[in-house]
C-alpha cells in the first residue's frame, strides 16, 4: 500500500499525524494519552543520558578549541587573584601577630587572654520557638553559668544551665539575652557630632600621644678637592674650580600619612528572636552618633559585661529614625549562622554575677 503513495503524501500523512498528536497532547487531558507519553518518556529516558554522556566531552572540546584565548586570558585573570589573596593572607596574619604583642605590652585584657573549651552541639537544632541548644561539655570541663559561646564566627550566647558533662546554652537571638557592645567607627575628616568632639585626642591606649608620621631627612655632603701643583693641571669634570669645596645636598619627599579618627560608642545588643535581626541601642540616647551601615559591633568587655572585650557580635545592616529621640534604630546581623552550629567554644571567662 506504501508503495501506491507517492513520497510527497507519505510526508503530508507524517506532518498531519504529528499536528494532531500535538494537538491531542496540549488540549486533551486523556489518560491514555498520558500514559504513553509517560511510556515513551520512561522507554527514551536512557538513550537521551547516553547521548548526553557522549556529546557533553565532545561539546567542552569544541568550546575548548574554539574560546582557547578566553579561557588563557580568564586563567591567569583567576591566577592574579589567588596571588593577591594569598598576600592579603599574609597581611592580615602580620597585622594579628602585631595585635597581640600590643596586648602583651600594655597589659591589655581581651578574649584571647583566656582560655577556651571546644564542645559540639547535639539535640534539637534552633527553631523560631526555641532559642537555646545543647552542648556537651560542663562542669567537668570547667564551664560555668553566664560564659561566653562563640563559634568560628562570633559570639552565639550564653551559658544558662550547667551539668556535669553537658550544658545548656542560650542564644543572642533569645528576647532575654543582652550584652554591652561597642562599635569602632571611623570618622570622616570634619565631621562632628553631639557624641564626638570636633577634635579627637589623638592617643594610644597608654595615654601617649600619636602624631601624624612625617618623615624629612636632608643630609649635606662636603668634599675637599686639593689644589694640584702647578706642573700638573687638572680640569674638574664636574665644574667646580680646582681647590673649592664641593657640597652636595639631598632632601627626601616629605610624607604624611592622613590621621584616621575612631570613635568608640558602646551600647547594649538584645534580642528579638530567630526571624528578626539583633538590636543595638546607645546608651546615650540624647546625642548624634557616628555609628553607620557596614560598622563592626563586638564585645565592649567590663565588670559589667558577660563577655571580655573583643568577640565579634555582627555588623550593622539597617538605621532608621527611633520616635522621641535623636538616635537612630540600629539593626545587627549576626556573623554567626546560629541555625547550623555544630562545634562551638565557650570561653571561660566568669562574669560578674550582677551580669548575669
Amino acid at each position: 500500500m506504501l508503495s501506491s503513495l507517492s513520497r510527497r503524501r507519505v510526508v503530508v500523512l507524517l506532518v498531519l499525524t504529528s499536528l494532531l498528536l500535538i494537538t491531542l497532547d496540549r488540549r486533551s487531558s486523556n489518560s491514555v494519552i498520558d500514559k504513553a507519553r509517560q511510556a515513551f518518556a520512561v522507554i527514551l529516558r536512557p538513550f537521551d543520558i547516553a547521548a548526553k554522556a557522549v556529546s557533553k566531552p565532545i561539546a567542552n572540546a569544541w568550546y575548548g578549541i574554539t574560546n582557547y584565548d578566553n579561557l588563557k586570558s580568564e586563567n591567569a585573570a583567576l591566577h592574579d587573584q589567588v596571588e593577591h589573596q594569598k598576600g592579603a593572607e599574609i597581611e592580615a596574619q602580620t597585622a594579628i601577630t602585631k595585635f597581640y604583642e600590643l596586648l602583651k605590652l600594655y597589659h591589655l585584657t581581651s578574649v584571647h587572654s583566656y582560655k577556651s573549651v571546644i564542645a559540639q552541639v547535639v539535640g534539637a537544632a534552633p527553631s523560631n520557638f526555641q532559642n537555646t541548644v545543647e552542648i556537651t561539655v560542663g562542669t567537668r570541663a570547667g564551664v560555668a553559668v553566664g560564659m561566653p559561646v562563640t563559634d568560628g564566627a562570633g559570639l552565639i550566647g550564653k551559658v544558662t544551665k550547667v551539668y556535669p558533662d553537658r550544658s545548656v546554652v542560650m542564644l543572642i537571638t533569645d528576647p532575654q539575652f543582652s550584652v554591652q557592645a561597642q562599635v569602632l567607627s571611623r570618622v570622616d575628616e570634619g565631621t562632628t557630632t553631639d557624641s564626638t568632639p570636633s577634635s579627637v585626642p589623638n592617643t594610644a591606649p597608654s595615654g601617649r600621644p600619636l602624631d601624624s608620621t612625617t618623615s624629612t631627612s636632608t643630609t649635606t655632603t662636603s668634599t675637599s678637592t686639593p689644589v694640584p701643583s702647578k706642573s700638573t693641571p687638572t680640569t674638574n669634570p664636574f665644574g667646580a674650580p680646582p681647590g673649592q669645596t664641593t657640597s652636595s645636598t639631598n632632601t627626601t619627599t616629605t610624607s604624611t600619612l592622613p590621621e584616621v579618627l575612631v570613635a568608640r560608642e558602646t551600647g547594649n545588643i538584645d534580642g528579638q528572636s530567630a526571624a528578626r535581626p539583633l538590636l543595638f541601642s546607645l546608651l546615650d540616647d540624647t546625642a548624634l552618633t557616628t555609628v553607620k551601615i557596614g560598622d563592626i559591633v563586638e564585645t565592649a568587655g567590663g565588670t559589667k559585661s558577660l563577655a571580655p572585650q573583643g568577640i565579634p557580635i555582627g555588623t550593622i545592616t539597617a538605621m532608621r529614625q527611633r520616635l522621641g529621640s535623636r538616635t537612630p534604630i540600629v539593626e545587627v546581623e549576626p556573623n554567626a549562622s546560629l541555625t547550623q552550629l555544630n562545634f562551638v567554644s565557650v570561653v571561660l571567662y566568669v562574669p560578674n554575677q550582677a551580669a548575669i
